[in-house]
């Protein structure tokens, strides 16, 4: 499937799960950047979200790596952390540091393609803190 369909695709659902994310022109790079590309050259989109208790609101957010763009905050940073695992996710450990021993647990989603690969990755952790610990900025949103 050809970049901007994907991108459309992963857009136009990322969207649909999340209410006032930024217009589909902001989301998606111009139409000249889009052509596909092979190699590490590859664009990547990927869609995350996080589920927190139930008191929390579920927060969305799209990530567009090479070139960077999309709705999260940091992604620049965010491609990088993924980059440095090659889109494998389940090998995200940025930081091994102390945490709180509260139980709020934090279910994260990320659904696309990395280099032209599917990606579909959940986990669950025991709070926000581990969270950002294993993954870095890639669920600071």
């Amino acid at each position: 499937m050809p970049f901007t369909r994907r991108a459309a695709a992963l857009t136009a659902a990322a969207a649909l799960t999340a209410a006032g994310l930024a217009t589909e022109a902001t989301l998606l790079p111009r139409t000249a950047e889009a052509a596909p590309r092979s190699g590490a050259q590859t664009p990547s989109v990927l869609v995350l979200r996080t589920d927190g208790p139930a008191t929390a609101a579920h927060r969305t957010a799209v990530l567009i790596c090479d070139p960077v763009g999309g709705t999260h905050p940091d992604a620049a940073t965010a491609c990088r952390t993924v980059a440095l695992v090659d889109g494998d996710l389940t090998a995200l450990a940025v930081d091994e540091g102390p945490c709180t021993l509260e139980y709020a647990p934090v279910t994260v989603h990320a659904w696309g393609f990395w280099q032209d690969r599917p990606v579909a990755w959940s986990e669950t952790y025991d709070n926000r803190c581990r969270l950002l610990r294993d993954t870095g900025t890639l669920f600071a949103f």
